[in-house]
């Protein structure tokens, strides 16, 4: 374990010495107010554009962010506005339906990050905690419609960003970010049950698997007790050597006038062989049915017994604790997202950005899903910024307002919005988020 934190760090050391050559070299090539500046721009084949900056306030060099977390809650069925009413209405028609419940909460205790005039900067990100999950009900499984094997249940999931080190830079006019980090699985389980009817039998099968850092029997009857029963504190340095998983952040924005950017942000971009792992889990499998061709409702009617063959349901469901010596890779839900600044007036001071890309999340019956947003940013000298954003991301409608407060040594970061998988009942409060951030530097 030491060993590969040292090399871990010499690599870091290296990359950021290597970046801060080439900014120093590339910064030959930049718009600047010297006239070495100028004589090298007019040597270039293309016109390079310049970098928007920030009237008001320049961005801080070195900054400090707190406690930034968000909590994210939605549905499809219920919302505030239907409970509000002198007399609450439940809609049957949205129950058959189908049902979604999406939950998240995401906190990163610590981050530092340094920023040499917007040119090139690195952070580092400490014990990132995401919790997210939801509940899938089909409207078919609800309703007893046709189906065959359509997948539905729960599916959740615990990650440790264990460390994150944000860098960014430019090559000549191009910036490109990349996050390099670590990450640690705690629980997962993805949907597990399949629902089939053909008219005559109704099933159905499940296979769930709950896999976890710990062995989690017993966890349910003695709660802490058996956590601290099943988990050894001499256990971590062999976790941080076979269950960690690495990921790639990146990020690429051109600005192809001085009004216009063209970007694309990949967010947790798996790397080959190098995914996560976990190993103890809890299984349940089985089956339940009723198979109608096998009843004669006349005889039932003349007294005769219900045939066995008609029907099963397990006397138990206890799990089973097991353990994978291999181990079940793991991955952090992906995400794509291609985007557009457009800075009205050719300053920051008004910014529309639409936003199209996918993201793939193994957590829901189908895994993968289009994203979609277009969000107005207004900046007033980057001692006040608040940007208005609508869109279908993470699998829900959402409406959000996000304000940003920067009083130079230190800033606060407030966001609050309106969700849900449902377009109409994402208006009615069946939904809800909210981010918060203190941030402090020079």
């Amino acid at each position: 374990m030491k060993q590969l934190m040292k090399k871990t760090i010499l690599v870091l050391l290296m990359l950021l010495l290597s970046l801060s050559a080439w900014a120093r070299d590339d910064d030959d090539d930049d718009y600047d107010d010297d006239e070495d500046a100028v004589e090298v721009q007019a040597q270039e084949e293309e016109p390079v554009l310049p970098i928007k900056k920030n009237f008001g306030f320049r961005n801080r060099m070195f900054e400090l962010s707190l406690f930034n977390m968000g909590l994210n809650v939605s549905n499809d069925v219920i919302a505030a506005a239907d409970l509000l009413q002198k007399t609450a209405v439940i809609n049957l028609d949205d129950i058959m339906s189908g049902i979604r419940l999406d939950f998240g909460m995401s906190v990163t205790p610590l981050s530092l990050n340094f920023n040499l005039k917007d040119r090139w900067g690195f952070g580092l990100d400490l014990a990132q905690i995401d919790i997210f999950g939801n509940v899938s009900l089909s409207g078919n499984l609800i309703g007893l419609d046709y189906a065959d094997n359509l997948t539905t249940g729960v599916g959740a999931a615990v990650f440790v960003g264990v460390v994150g080190v944000p860098i960014f830079f430019h090559v000549k006019n191009v910036k490109v970010k990349i996050r390099p980090s670590a990450y640690l699985p705690v629980l997962y389980a993805e949907p597990g049950v399949t629902y089939s009817f053909n008219g005559e039998r109704l099933s159905l099968k499940y296979d769930m698997e709950v896999y976890s850092i710990i062995n989690l029997d017993g966890i349910g009857g003695d709660g802490m007790g058996a956590i601290q029963d099943n988990f050894d504190v001499n256990d971590i340095p062999d976790i941080l050597n076979n269950n960690l998983g690495y990921d790639l952040g990146l990020g690429l924005e051109y600005p192809l006038f001085s009004w216009l950017d063209l970007g694309v942000d990949i967010v947790n971009l798996p790397v080959p062989f190098m995914g996560a792992k976990l190993n103890h889990y809890l299984k349940l499998k089985d089956e339940v049915y009723v198979d109608t061709s096998d009843i004669d409702i006349l005889d039932l009617i003349d007294g005769g017994d219900f045939p066995e063959d008609a029907y099963y349901f397990p006397e138990s469901f206890e799990p089973e604790y097991l353990y994978n010596s291999r181990g079940k890779a793991l991955y952090r839900p992906f995400k794509m997202l291609f985007y557009v600044n457009y800075r009205f007036f050719d300053s920051n001071l008004l910014t529309l950005t639409p936003q199209l890309g996918f993201s793939i999340n193994r957590l829901y019956p189908e895994i993968g899903s289009i994203e979609a947003g277009l969000s107005a940013r207004l900046d007033l000298g980057n001692a006040f910024v608040t940007t208005l954003g609508t869109g279908y991301l993470d699998r829900n409608w959402k409406h959000s307002l996000d304000f940003i407060f920067n009083f130079r040594v230190f800033e606060i970061d407030l966001g609050v919005s309106v969700q849900s998988p449902d377009f109409v009942k994402s208006f009615r409060g069946a939904g809800a988020g909210v981010n918060f951030c203190l941030k402090m530097g020079l």
